[in-house]
């Protein structure tokens, strides 16, 4: 009874921490939000009532009120940003019994992507656990008509749908394939997305448990390195770039009902498609303006805010550009064609919401300007802002700093204010471009769809005619600062000096970044790695040698085994992992040993696996969350640029090293001629041994114990002038085929250990 009652203060103890815990957070964000408005309203009372250059001519006005239009648009956003931002909380999947599970179509819209690519995304729907899988139907909806894609449907026994045309892209496609189906539930998946196996499950049931549910949206996620991160090495230290929208926005627009439907990783109502005639044609983003209008029916949406399925970043920088060009002009398409404020049936906070989501794609005029302001100063001698010292650390350093507090604490770290401004550097200048053209009405010469391919680079490739402006931008930046500098020097201490050398500073940092990112890294790998831990064997002289997966990929893995073991180059070898759902076996040959301090990295290339192995290894990569960082790490501006210096400086090292190396690090005896010499091996790895050069050697043997009664007979080979390997021999064991079976660390404890000391008194007695 006591030990009950205990129990019951304890859960009552615990649920009582976390609604205190709840009321700090929420008393904190409070302060930091009003502190956040206080110090922005103050500032910008300040700005225009007292630092505006009413006294210093029309263009410097002109130039002041620009400024001050930019910085005001500027905490509108950020505004409309926290209030999405509020609360990102969102539902957790209902429980519903089995059979209420109903039928469900699946559509995999495709137009040019490649049969491998299909191939995957088909193998983790078929994947997808349901309590009545024949309730289940999978289509690919070919836009290309293509006869092997056709072919892998019906090898895989899943539904082809094509047509005849292309009329109205992917939403016509889409539309297509509703009027040849009749599952009251659609999902949507892009040709690269990759579902895990609790989807259906994780979203199907918010449908049997409330009415009138228009979609269920779950994140898009990517399990290779976006563009961003890959190109400024920063893959394991900053999230996609994508994750703000999908993790932190879509989530706080959940209770605003205001989701945006992404077009894949979707569940739709066919109740709610029909309701609005299908998928929304006319715009290059229907998948933007069928959610709107799904919305504005009346219909509840739902964000899951969970992983259940992975795709493909975009590879290029083209790529890259196109897409986001794309998604632009689409919004502004949908704006023009179906204006939200003036749309029935949408509440006040809805028709914000995507207004939010329009204004966005205008931040490249913003960024101009805040980039233009420290240079028509520091260069062109206009005075955009006019103020003192202390007004400055009076009024806009209280601003600044809560600015970026404000932002830290309720971006939980996803994303910096820096790496904000990074992302927005970069794509600007293509961006506005193209939003200013479809504001105008200038139509977009071709759809093109992001292509879903791994791209392959083996040097760094340079693309800095994507990057003009900037260049531009960064060659003004630092001519203003040189100017500063002199000024500072020369003239008398003025505040607009250190608030523009300031920006002009950071400002150079974004731009050099977004110059770095044009350089576009090498990708010697045709598919991607997952870092993955899973057990996994090989087989070696009929023993399976147990051990963890580092990596895997699509045609290769590595393996870490506690012990050096010996793998031939030339010999194939049995390979086999194992999660807690799949498992694959298959062939593959040694490329790579790396040593360990606990261990050995045995890299293979996948030689020969058959279908079946390889859909299992198929499931082991992607039927998981990618192994991508969730938060950032910390961030300084001077590490960041010196990391990209130094990782383009790297020599590129080929991946030629096959056996294990283990260190010996000591002094052994030899015979050189049958006489007893003493060298110092520095390590050996079965076929070669490194010695420390003090003389060299045609040929020598090392002879091991008796319990083995082997001897290694070396020959020399080369001295390696490597800096890090300055006097080192390199000496060929031409009779390794001898001992490769044996284990490496019994054969290294049998190496005789040179006695100097020893040997000098048995040459003594010997002469005597």
């Amino acid at each position: 009874m006591k030990r009950g009652l205990r129990k019951e203060r304890n859960k009552e103890d615990e649920a009582g921490k976390i609604v205190n815990e709840g009321k700090a957070h929420l008393f904190y964000k409070v302060i930091i939000l009003m502190v956040f408005y206080i110090s922005y309203g103050i500032y910008l009372y300040w700005r225009f009532a007292y630092t505006i250059p009413r006294g210093y001519g029309d263009i410097a006005l002109i130039a002041g009120y620009v400024l001050f239009i930019a910085e005001t648009i500027g905490f509108l956003e950020s505004s409309m940003f926290y209030l999405t931002l509020w609360d990102t909380n969102t539902p957790s999947t209902p429980e519903v019994q089995d059979k209420e599970f109903p039928h469900v179509d699946i559509f995999i819209a495709s137009y040019n992507e490649p049969r491998n690519l299909l191939y995957k995304t088909l193998i983790g729907c078929k994947n997808m656990d349901y309590p009545d899988k024949s309730k289940v139907h999978i289509y690919i909806c070919d836009d290309g008509n293509r006869k092997d894609i056709k072919e892998l449907c019906e090898s895989l026994k899943v539904g082809y749908i094509t047509r005849e045309d292309n009329t109205h892209a992917k939403a016509g496609n889409l539309n297509n394939a509703l009027k040849q189906t009749s599952s009251p539930y659609v999902v949507t998946f892009d040709a690269d997305m990759i579902p895990m196996h609790d989807f259906l499950l994780k979203t199907i049931p918010f449908f049997m448990v409330e009415d009138k549910i228009g979609f269920v949206q779950v994140p898009q996620n990517f399990y290779n390195a976006d563009p961003f991160q890959y190109n400024l090495f920063n893959e394991s230290r900053v999230p996609n770039e994508q994750n703000l929208f999908s993790r932190l926005i879509q989530a706080g627009k959940n209770r605003f009902n205001a989701i945006i439907y992404s077009g894949s990783n979707t569940v739709l109502s066919r109740e709610a498609l029909n309701e609005i005639n299908g998928l929304v044609v006319g715009t290059i983003t229907e998948d933007f303006a069928t959610g709107m209008k799904i919305q504005s029916k009346g219909y509840k949406c739902i964000y899951l805010n969970e992983t259940h399925a992975s795709g493909l970043s975009p590879e290029s920088l083209e790529d890259l550009y196109s897409q986001r060009i794309r998604w632009g002009r689409g919004v502004i398409q949908t704006f023009k064609a179906f204006n939200p404020l003036f749309m029935r049936g949408l509440n006040i906070y809805q028709k914000l919401m995507y207004f939010s989501a329009f204004s966005y794609w205008y931040f490249g005029l913003w960024r101009l300007i805040f980039f233009m302001a420290p240079i028509v100063f520091s260069v062109f001698g206009v005075v955009v802002l006019s103020t003192s010292a202390i007004q400055m650390l009076e009024v806009w350093l209280p601003m600044f700093i809560f600015t970026n507090l404000t932002f830290y604490h309720f971006s939980k770290k996803v994303r910096s204010v820096s790496w904000t401004h990074i992302y927005d550097t970069i794509l600007f200048p293509q961006i506005t471009v193209g939003i200013l053209k479809e504001t105008f009405g200038f139509k977009m010469s071709k759809f093109k769809v992001t292509p879903k391919e791994n791209v392959r680079r083996d040097n760094f490739t340079n693309r800095f005619e994507l990057v003009r402006v900037q260049i531009v931008l960064a060659v003004l930046s630092f001519a203003g600062i040189v100017r500063i500098i002199y000024l500072y020097v020369t003239n008398n201490f003025e505040a607009q000096y250190i608030i523009n050398l300031f920006w002009l500073t950071y400002n150079f940092y974004l731009l050099v970044m977004a110059i770095f990112f044009a350089s576009e890294r090498p990708k010697f790998r045709n598919n991607e790695r997952m870092f993955v831990s899973e057990e996994a064997y090989v087989v070696n002289n009929e023993q399976k040698l147990y051990g963890k997966t580092i990596d895997i990929s699509e045609t290769g893995i590595s393996i870490k085994l506690e012990k050096p073991i010996c793998i031939d180059p030339n010999e194939n070898y049995s390979i086999g992992v194992k999660t807690a759902r799949n498992s694959a076996e298959f062939s593959g040959k040694i490329v790579r040993v790396d040593n360990f301090k606990d261990g050995h990295k045995y890299a293979f290339n996948i030689t020969e696996i058959d279908e079946k192995n390889f859909s299992e290894l198929i499931l082991i990569l992607y039927d998981r969350v990618p192994p991508s960082p969730e938060k950032q790490k910390r961030d300084y501006m001077t590490v960041n640029v010196l990391r990209n210096i130094i990782n383009r400086k790297k020599r590129i090292v080929p991946l030629n090293r096959k056996l294990p190396r283990v260190k010996i690090d000591k002094k052994v005896k030899i015979l050189v001629s049958k006489n007893e010499e003493g060298i110092h091996v520095v390590d050996f790895n079965y076929m070669y041994i490194a010695v420390k050069c003090v003389q060299e050697y045609d040929s020598f043997i090392l002879p091991l114990s008796e319990k083995f009664n082997i001897n290694l007979n070396c020959t020399y080979d080369k001295t390696l002038s490597e800096r890090n390997r300055k006097k080192v021999s390199i000496y060929k064991v031409t009779n390794y085929d001898e001992f490769k079976d044996h284990d490496l660390l019994e054969l290294l404890k049998a190496v005789p250990v040179y006695n100097e000391e020893l040997n000098i008194h048995e040459k003594v007695a010997a002469v005597k």
